[in-house]
């Protein structure tokens, strides 16, 4: 017992996605398992929910108990639920974003052709609460494992660039669910991929300046909201858009964005260029 705990401690990552891939995976795997068993359609969202859950926040929870002892499990609180911070920040994600997304759908499309009660309801029902929604089900936790867990640390040890690529990486697989009950072939994978590593960039900047996950998560929903769906219902652009392939925008946003930080932090978003020194956490007792 003593030697796996030793080695959980110096890979808690490789033990991370170890447990996310084949738990995760298979719950968000769940509908298309069910159609092409059984011919039953299960709606998709409720098991990226409980993949969100289960295969990314249950197994942060246990290895941040393991590695880091009480004392990480406070950080990661705190950083969960550290709500004060510039207005600048809920600006970006509460305005900027979906301001940006609809302005590439009315430079692609023009104006929407729809009445004023369509307009309330796609920014109150479409965005405000799908963002909320998205949030607190699936985006806050997202964040939680993939930038508080898995690119914070990958940054400390091998600078936030190549933490930025790697977790771009993880990111997209995390998707592939996603892209193979849409039927998306190979092309949208590999597209996804190359435009989260702005997104990354993005929430990797916003974490390192805030310190903040729900800031983070807040963003990655504000993006979600501009373009997706949750089990409420669809969000502010297809409400406006009905018809319309809008499903890019929000992450065209969201790359724009991250790109102009690169430029501007040149690279740093935050931290250094180069990797601080590693600092060795304090060690749990087994």
């Amino acid at each position: 017992m003593n030697n796996l705990l030793r080695w959980v401690r110096q890979h808690p990552i490789l033990v991370f996605l170890a447990w996310f891939f084949p738990v995760g995976w298979a719950i968000a795997f769940i509908p298309q398992i069910a159609m092409a068993t059984a011919g039953t359609d299960l709606p998709i969202e409720p098991f990226i929910i409980l993949s969100t859950w289960f295969g990314l926040l249950l197994p942060v929870v246990v290895i941040v108990r393991l590695v880091d002892g009480a004392a990480g499990l406070q950080r990661l609180r705190q950083q969960i639920t550290r709500v004060r911070a510039n207005p600048g920040w809920y600006a970006l994600g509460l305005v900027l974003v979906p301001a940006l997304t609809l302005a590439l759908a009315i430079a692609t499309f023009g104006l929407p052709n729809v009445t004023p009660a369509t307009w309330l309801n796609a920014i109150v029902v479409g965005f405000l609460l799908q963002t909320v929604v998205g949030f607190a089900t699936t985006n806050l936790w997202e964040e939680v494992a993939w930038m508080g867990f898995v690119q914070a640390r990958l940054q400390t040890r091998y600078g936030v660039l190549l933490a930025v690529l790697i977790t771009a990486v993880l990111f997209a697989l995390q998707h592939v669910p996603l892209f193979v009950g849409q039927s998306m072939g190979f092309v949208i994978p590999v597209a996804f991929f190359v435009l989260t590593i702005p997104f990354r960039a993005l929430m990797a900047w916003i974490y390192n300046r805030t310190d903040s996950l729900f800031v983070v998560g807040l963003v990655h929903a504000a993006g979600d909201g501009a373009i997706a769906g949750t089990i409420t219902g669809v969000g502010l652009l297809p409400r406006l858009y009905d018809g319309y392939d809008i499903g890019l925008f929000g992450i065209f946003a969201n790359v724009i964005i991250g790109l102009i930080v690169i430029a501007v932090t040149r690279a740093r978003l935050g931290l250094p260029a180069r990797p601080a020194p590693r600092v060795t956490p304090q060690v749990a007792a087994a």
